[in-house]
């Protein structure tokens, strides 16, 4: 009767370990393989970004207003979702892209503990500015998910979001942000 109790538990548990790895972090089913799923321009409708405070990893504080008149990428991400790890080296591709054009990115981590962010950025070698915010994000950026990526024009509207992991390099992208940029 023990091992009969012991069998249902063991397997109980492993039926929920599993339905645990399959969810991700998402509560949608927008988890895809970035070498299949290209970023492109979402459909929707402008929103105004607005303003609130993001904090780098060294401490400082930066408002989000501080960076209109500027095209902002910015990912909400953490070090513990594997969609979001699995889309950061095409991330830093583009980042690296995009240098010396009038581009922000901000990453936007929402692990609870900045060291862990910091020993993961330092870890893997990405160049990549990393923010956190210092309370809740406005209801512009509510999401269900990460990782959601914004686009913000240099206007200060939001004009992409995309829910689930994707390829940011690719020259799809590459154009649509280019074609953002201040003339």
């Amino acid at each position: 009767m023990n091992f009969r109790k012991n069998t249902v538990s063991v397997l109980a548990m492993l039926f929920c370990i599993t339905g645990l790895l399959l969810t991700g972090c998402q509560s949608s089913p927008k988890a895809e393989n970035t070498e299949n799923k290209t970023a492109e321009p979402a459909q929707t409708a402008t929103t105004e970004a607005g303003d609130f405070p993001l904090q780098t990893l060294d401490g400082k504080t930066v408002n989000l207003s501080e960076l209109k008149g500027k095209v902002v990428f910015m990912n909400v991400w953490a070090t513990w979702c594997p969609p979001c790890r699995a889309e950061l080296p095409d991330i830093e591709k583009l980042y690296k892209k995009m240098q010396g054009k009038p581009v922000e990115f901000v990453m936007l981590t929402v692990d609870e503990e900045l060291q862990a962010a910091r020993d993961f950025i330092k870890k893997e070698g990405y160049s990549f500015p990393v923010y956190a915010p210092t309370g809740p994000l406005p209801k512009a950026f509510e999401t269900q998910a990460i990782p959601v990526t914004f686009v913000i024009d240099a206007n200060g509207k939001i004009v992409d979001r995309n829910e689930g992991m994707a390829n940011y390099n690719s020259d799809e992208f590459v154009a649509h942000l280019t074609s953002l940029l201040p003339k």
